[in-house]
């Protein structure tokens, strides 16, 4: 266990003075520093914030946010082996702290939160649903306290959102832990925060974050994709880190990679910020969308220097496919060999990766072209390419149904839609008995199409259809998207 000095002298501190709860300048510019990655600058902050108001607990919300996001961020296994400590620590200080504060309960609540999801990043699953559950309570009881304070609507928010998304038949294990969800009311909080939060100047410096998490919940548990175009309007000028990793994530997700790409790469790179590799991974891909040959530039800056452990095989694996679209088999050898040796299997791009090496299976040049345009939004050229597939020549099954589905993909994207569902209905039936996802995938678009139109039975049955298909991967993933679309429409 790792307790830094700092921590060591704010407990001894909180424990024998009377301690306050203080969102004074000092903690908003610390908070925002810590927000921004720029660490250091907040922990300077912080020590300025010691001396001249001691007794502040807010100091140890702030602490934990570092210390999170350099876990999250940094993925080092080290990091959160040594850091982990400290959440108790903090903890004790703040539940003796009595002060009338709705920042009592809160800070506590978003400590839980934070190391929940540094466990869930690590696999320790029971005590980040425990975690959860103390987090749920205390904002509950918070929000009843306080029903107008806004960093609480934030986090609540973001858990209605996230338990509202878990299945129904799974419902009833919230309900033993007294727990329950809602996406439509965790979305309405969330909006309400945002909305106030621009316009209050005692809670503005919360803005970003908030806008952060509601960007990703949006992104995988929503299915309208004009108020993601209005969020990316409204976040893609961001100076903030955080936000420009997700306006590039809705840049991709609304078919702008060129978009994605230029925000990512204009991002400020200087060294007061904490190194974020991923991102460089992402400008990779982007690159690779557009069959762009300087994708290996930001694919090597990931692989040589990022500590952590995911989407090292998905990097890989891209290499990998680069090089067998320009004729380079040595090369494509190579990096494909090295998918088995290299990373982690916690993440489907990685069991993707690993999936790939398993197969020992060619791939379709025509198809992974396909793929890459289609994924980077140049859907006219992907459907250039897929015209060129000929699937009467002694195609594999898995080719056979990758062409289907992806014929569904981009007519649906070119506004085809009745051409769209006929090919991913053509997907699903062929698809249905193998381990393949391109079933469960077009099952999934099936649903949103028919929800899109407001058939609701239609959308129901296609849901419940994904969520039957089992096996394949991405089932997690994919499964939770068709959740939380039955969530929307009952």
């Amino acid at each position: 266990m790792k307790v830094t000095t700092l921590t060591i002298f704010l407990t001894l501190l909180c424990l024998s003075t009377h301690a306050k709860f203080e969102w004074n300048e000092n903690c908003r510019s610390a908070y925002t520093a810590a927000i921004d990655l720029k660490f250091e600058i907040s922990r300077e902050i912080i020590k300025t914030e010691i001396l001249e108001n001691p007794e502040n607990s807010l100091v140890f919300l702030i602490e934990n946010y570092i210390d999170y996001l350099i876990v999250q961020i940094g993925e080092e296994q080290s990091d959160f082996e040594h850091l982990k400590g400290n959440k108790d620590v903090r903890l004790t200080v703040i539940e003796k702290d009595q002060t009338s504060s709705p920042w009592q309960l809160y800070s506590q609540a978003e400590i839980h939160i934070h190391w929940s999801a540094n466990r869930l990043k690590f696999g320790d699953y029971i005590i980040a649903a425990y975690d959860i559950r103390k987090a749920y309570k205390l904002l509950e009881k918070n929000q009843q306290l306080y029903p107008n304070f806004l960093p609480n609507k934030k986090s609540l928010g973001l858990l209605y959102c996230l338990l509202g998304s878990v299945p129904k038949q799974y419902q009833w294990i919230l309900s033993i832990a007294g727990m329950n969800g809602d996406l439509n009311q965790g979305f309405d909080l969330l909006e309400k925060a945002i909305s106030k939060m621009k316009k209050d100047p005692y809670f503005s410096s919360m803005l970003n974050e908030t806008q952060f998490l509601y960007s990703f919940l949006k992104m995988n548990l929503d299915n309208n994709n004009d108020e993601l175009l209005k969020l990316l309007d409204d976040i893609k000028n961001s100076d903030n880190i955080l936000l420009r990793f997700a306006a590039s994530r809705l840049a991709s997700k609304t078919a702008q990679n060129d978009l994605a790409i230029d925000i990512l790469e204009n991002r400020d790179k200087s060294a007061d910020f904490y190194s974020f590799l991923y991102l460089e991974y992402l400008t990779g891909v982007g690159k690779l969308n557009k069959l762009n040959n300087d994708c290996l530039i930001h694919f090597n800056k990931y692989l040589n220097e990022f500590e952590g452990q995911n989407y090292k095989k998905s990097t890989l694996m891209r290499m990998s496919w680069h090089a067998y679209i320009n004729n380079d088999i040595s090369a494509y050898t190579k990096y494909k060999r090295e998918i088995n040796t290299t990373g982690a299997l916690q993440i489907d791009a990685d069991k993707e990766a690993q999936s790939y090496f398993n197969s020992k299976r060619l791939p379709n040049k025509t198809l992974l072209k396909a793929r890459l345009y289609f994924d980077g939004g140049y859907f006219s050229k992907a459907l250039d390419e897929l015209k060129q597939f000929d699937k009467n020549q002694n195609v594999n099954v898995y080719d056979e149904l990758d062409f289907y589905y992806r014929l569904g993909r981009t007519h649906e994207q070119l506004d085809n839609t009745n051409t769209a569902i006929n090919f991913y209905k053509i997907a699903l039936e062929k698809g249905a008995q193998k381990r393949y996802f391109f079933a469960a995938k077009s099952a999934l678009r099936l649903a949103l199409i028919y929800e899109r139109n407001y058939d609701y039975d239609q959308a129901k049955k296609y849901f419940n259809k994904t969520i039957e298909l089992k096996d394949h991967l991405y089932e997690q993933s994919i499964e939770q998207k068709a959740k939380a679309g039955l969530e929307r429409i009952n």
